[in-house]
C-alpha cells in the first residue's frame, strides 16, 4: 500500500496542472445512443464502416462497459456482455486469464491453442513466439473501444474464431483529468491517473496506474505498473497519432492445484515459485488522410520489445537409485542416473529427501511491423461501396533460453529449494536451451461492401497469408530449421435490411494459423518437451485452416416501452482442419509435445437481448457451444485416472474439447436511482464443462455454478464520485479452470489424509469487496 500511496500524491499533483472538465458525463446526463455504430473494417483505425452491414455478430464494448463499476476491466466487461465468451484462469491469477470466445482462446499460457486474432491501435499484438496474449500489457484505463468480431480473413492470422480490435483513447476523445483511487479485500490497492487536452490541432493523453493485489491463494500477490501516452494531430484532412505503452509488471501464478489440496484450504498451491515478470515497452504510430471525398488512406508501423521471466517450481519424478551399482546416485523414474553438464552423474545430494524441481524461463522478443491500406467509397455501378485494399507485414526477433534445476522440497511452504543441480538429459526431454526464432509474415487484403438494392449489401472480401518461421539452436542442439506456410483465405457474406427492427445476415468464411516457433521446436513425440517447453525438435507442423458458416437476425426496436430494444439471435458453425493440440507423453505427464489432432468443431447459437432509457440499462445474454473433435485419436492419458492400460485415451468423434462450456447465460444491469445514485450488478451462470487432459470426456466435469457481482456509485459533487464494488457477492465456490496433475510425487503434510486423487483445480475469486474514489478536475 505504500507504493500506492506514493503514487496517488504524485498523480494529485500533476493533474492540479490543468482543472479540464472530465470527459464522463454525469450519472444523470441524458443518454445519447447514436444511430450507426461503426466498427472497423479492417485492423486499421480510420476506416469503419456501418455495424449493421457486417454479415456476422460483432459486440462493440465502450467506456461505459469498461468502467461500468468504477474500476475498469477489460476481462470483466467481455464476460459481461459476450455470452460466448468464458474464462479459463490457467495460472490463478486475475490479470492473466484465459479468454475464450466461440471455443477459441487468447491465451498468455504457452501450451494453449491460440485462436484468436488480438490487436491493439490497429497493431498485431499476439506474440510472435507463440501467439500468446499478456493481458496484463494493455492500460485497461485507456482503453476508448473494443470490438470483438467473427471470423474474418482480413484480421490476418490466428483469427480462426475471430479477432479482438482494441482502440485507446487520446486527447481528441477524452478530454479533462481525473484520479481513481480504491482498495479493499486481498490487499487490493490502485491509483490511476488519466489526462487529456487538446490545444488547436494537436492533443495530448496519458494516462498511469498502479495495482497492487495480494491474491487470495499462496504465491498469488501481483504488482502492475502501466502507462499510456498519446500525442495526436489532426487537420482538416487527416490525423495522426503516435502512442507509447510501457509496463512493468510481478504475477504470481499459482496455478492449478488437486482438488483435496483445495478443500482443505483455498489457498494451498501444487508446487512454488510461480512468478511471471513482464516488462513491455511499445511505440505505436497510426494515421488517416484523406485524399478526396471518397479516397483515404490509413497507416500504422509498431514496434514493442517484452522481456519475461518465468521461475516455475515443479514435480520432479526423481529418487534414489536402487540398483546396488548406482547406489548414492540420483535415477529417474525410468531408471536411468540423472546426469548435468558433460554427462556426470548427480549424487543423491538430499540423502533420500523429497526433491523438486525449478523451471526457469526467460523471452526476449522484439516486434515490429507496418500495414497500409486504401479506403474508397465512390459508387459502383450507381449503388453505395465501400472498398477497403491493403497490405501488412509483421516481423519478429526473439530469443528463448531455459533450463531446468533438481532441489529440495519444502512440504508446508511447497517451495523450491537449493542448494541445486541443473538436469542435462536429452533422453527424457530435460536440457538447457538457447533458441532464437526470426519470424516474417505478410499479408494482402481487400474487402469490399456493396449495395445492391436498398437494404441488401454484397459483402466479398479475401486475404492472402505468407509466414516465414526461422530457428536456430545457439546450442548445437536439432531445433534449427526453416519453414514456410502460405495461403488465401476467401470470404463472402450478404446483409438484408428489412426494417430497422429486423436484419437478416449470413456468410462463410477461411481464416488460418501457422504454427509458432514455440510449437514448431516441441513438436515430437520422440523427444517430447517439459510443461515449459524446453525445445528439443524441429519436425514440421501443419498450419492450422478454419472453414466458418453463419447466418442470423438482429434488430433495433426505437420507443419500445419508453426506450430503445436491441437484440441478435446468431448460429455459426466453425470446423477446423489439422488442428494443433499439446499432447502429453506416456513417460512423465510432465513431458508433451505439439501435434496436429486432425478435424475439431466449434458451433452454436448466441442470443442477446439490450434495453436502455435514460436510467435503466439492460441486458441479457445466452450461448450454446457445442466444442468437439471430429477425427479419431489415441492420446496418452498423462495423469487422467480414466486412462487404459497401455496408459491411452481413445477420442472418438463427438468429444468435447476440455474448457468450453455448453451453456451460459449473461445479466447486467444499470439503474440511476437519482441524478446522483447509481446502482448495478451482473450475473452469470456457466454450466459444467470437462477438464484438460480429459479430452475423451471419461471423468466427472467440473461444475457449473452462478456468480453475483454488485456495485453502486454516489457522485457527491460534480467532481467527486465514490463508488464500491462486491464481487461474487454469495461467496459461490466454484473452479475457472480443470486438469490432471502428478500428485504422488511430493508429499502433503498440510492435508489431513494426504492427497492421492489427481484432479487439479484454478478455483474462482470468493468474495471480494472494494471501495473508492474518482476526482475529476
Amino acid at each position: 500500500m505504500r507504493h500506492i500511496t506514493a503514487v496517488v500524491g504524485g498523480l494529485l499533483v500533476t493533474a492540479a496542472f490543468d482543472t479540464a472538465h472530465a470527459q464522463t458525463a454525469p450519472a444523470g446526463a441524458p443518454v445519447n445512443v447514436t444511430d450507426v455504430v461503426v466498427v472497423g473494417s479492417s485492423p486499421l483505425l480510420g476506416s469503419g464502416m456501418d455495424r449493421n452491414q457486417i454479415p456476422a455478430a460483432t459486440q462493440v464494448l465502450g467506456t461505459r462497459d469498461i468502467d461500468r463499476t468504477g474500476i475498469p476491466s477489460l476481462t470483466g466487461a467481455i464476460l459481461d456482455n459476450i455470452a460466448s465468451a468464458t474464462v479459463n484462469d490457467t495460472e490463478g491469477n486475475i490479470f492473466q486469464p484465459d479468454i475464450v470466445f466461440r471455443g477459441f482462446v487468447a491465451s498468455p499460457t504457452a501450451g494453449a491453442s491460440q485462436g484468436l486474432a488480438i490487436y491493439v491501435n490497429g497493431a498485431r499484438f499476439n506474440d510472435p513466439f507463440g501467439d500468446t496474449v499478456n493481458w496484463d500489457l494493455i492500460p485497461t484505463a485507456a482503453i476508448d473501444t473494443v470490438n470483438v468480431e467473427a471470423s474474418n480473413p482480413v484480421f490476418g492470422l490466428n483469427a480462426l474464431g475471430g479477432s479482438v480490435n482494441v482502440q485507446l483513447k487520446n486527447g481528441f476523445t477524452y478530454q479533462g483529468a481525473s484520479l481513481t483511487a480504491y482498495g479493499g479485500m486481498y490487499d487490493r490497492g490502485s491509483g490511476i491517473l488519466e489526462y487529456g487536452k487538446q490545444v488547436g490541432n494537436f492533443a495530448v493523453y496519458a494516462t498511469g496506474e498502479i495495482t497492487h493485489d495480494g491474491g487470495y491463494r499462496q504465491t498469488s500477490a501481483s504488482d502492475i505498473y502501466r502507462l499510456y501516452g498519446d500525442l495526436g494531430w489532426r487537420g482538416e484532412n487527416g490525423e495522426l497519432h503516435l502512442g507509447v505503452t510501457a509496463a512493468d509488471n510481478t504475477l504470481g501464478n499459482p496455478g492449478a492445484t488437486p482438488v483435496q489440496a483445495l478443500n482443505s484450504s483455498i489457498s494451498n498451491i501444487f508446487t512454488a515459485p510461480n512468478e511471471v515478470y513482464n516488462k513491455y515497452v511499445g511505440v505505436n504510430l497510426n494515421g488517416n488522410w484523406s485524399l478526396n471525398d471518397t479516397t483515404s488512406v490509413q497507416g500504422v508501423a509498431y514496434y514493442d520489445t517484452l522481456t519475461q521471466r518465468v521461475p516455475n517450481g515443479i514435480t520432479e519424478e526423481v529418487e534414489p537409485c536402487d540398483d546396488a551399482e548406482e547406489s548414492g546416485l540420483l535415477c529417474n523414474e525410468d531408471g536411468s542416473v540423472v546426469t548435468t553438464f558433460k554427462g556426470r552423474q548427480v549424487t543423491d545430494f538430499l540423502h533420500g529427501a523429497t526433491y523438486s524441481g525449478l523451471s526457469v524461463q526467460g523471452l526476449d522478443a522484439h516486434g515490429y511491423g507496418a500495414s497500409g491500406q486504401v479506403t474508397n467509397e465512390a459508387p459502383l455501378l450507381g449503388h453505395d461501396n465501400h472498398l477497403v485494399a491493403g497490405a501488412s507485414f509483421d516481423g519478429s526477433d526473439s530469443s528463448f533460453t531455459g533450463s531446468q534445476q533438481i532441489g529440495g522440497f519444502d512440504p508446508f511452504t511447497r517451495e523450491f529449494l537449493y542448494p541445486s543441480v541443473t538436469q542435462v538429459q536429452p533422453s527424457v526431454g530435460v536440457s538447457p536451451v538457447h533458441v532464437v526464432s526470426t519470424t516474417r509474415f505478410y499479408g494482402l487484403f481487400a474487402q469490399d461492401v456493396w449495395t445492391i438494392a436498398p437494404g441488401l449489401d454484397l459483402i466479398l472480401s479475401g486475404r492472402f497469408n505468407n509466414a516465414e518461421v526461422d530457428l536456430h539452436d545457439k546450442l548445437g542442439g536439432p531445433v534449427s530449421g526453416q519453414h514456410s506456410y502460405s495461403r488465401f483465405n476467401p470470404s463472402a457474406g450478404l446483409t438484408y435490411r428489412v426494417a430497422p427492427w429486423l436484419q437478416f445476415y449470413g456468410s462463410y468464411s477461411e481464416t488460418n494459423r501457422a504454427p509458432t516457433p514455440q510449437e514448431l521446436s516441441c513438436a515430437s513425440p520422440a523427444t517430447p518437451c517439459s510443461l515449459l517447453n524446453f525445445f528439443v525438435g524441429d519436425p514440421s507442423l501443419k498450419q492450422v485452416v478454419s472453414h466458418t458458416f453463419e447466418f442470423g437476425a438482429r434488430g433495433r426496436l426505437e420507443g419500445f416501452a419508453q426506450g430503445r430494444l436491441t437484440w441478435n439471435l446468431d448460429y455459426y458453425h466453425t470446423q477446423n482442419f489439422d488442428d494443433l493440440i499439446f499432447e502429453s507423453t506416456l513417460l512423465n505427464p510432465n513431458l508433451n509435445f505439439y501435434t496436429n489432432a486432425g478435424k475439431t468443431l466449434r458451433q452454436g447459437v448466441e442470443a442477446s437481448l439490450h434495453y436502455d432509457t435514460q436510467r435503466l440499462h439492460a441486458s441479457i445474454g445466452y450461448a450454446y457451444t457445442d466444442a468437439t473433435f471430429q477425427t479419431p485419436l489415441v492420446l496418452n492419458g498423462g495423469s487422467n485416472p480414466a486412462q487404459d492400460a497401455n496408459g491411452q485415451e481413445l477420442i472418438q468423434p463427438g468429444d468435447h474439447i476440455p474448457g468450453i462450456p455448453q451453456h451460459r447465460g449473461t445479466a447486467v444491469v444499470t439503474y440511476d436511482l437519482t441524478d446522483r445514485w447509481v446502482i448495478g450488478g451482473s450475473t452469470i451462470l456457466q454450466s459444467s464443462w470437462f477438464r484438460f487432459g480429459d479430452e475423451a470426456s471419461l471423468t466427472k466435469p467440473l461444475g457449473g455454478y452462478v456468480v453475483v457481482n454488485l456495485n453502486s456509485s454516489y457522485r457527491i459533487t460534480d467532481n467527486i464520485t465514490v463508488f464500491g464494488v462486491l464481487n461474487n457477492a454469495f461467496d459461490e465456490r466454484y473452479d475457472t479452470y480443470g486438469g490432471f496433475g502428478p500428485v504422488d510425487d511430493v508429499t502433503w503434510p498440510n492435508v489431513p489424509g494426504g492427497v492421492n486423487d489427481t484432479r487439479t483445480a484454478s478455483p474462482g475469486m470468493p468474495i471480494a469487496g472494494y471501495v473508492g474514489a474518482k476526482v475529476t478536475f
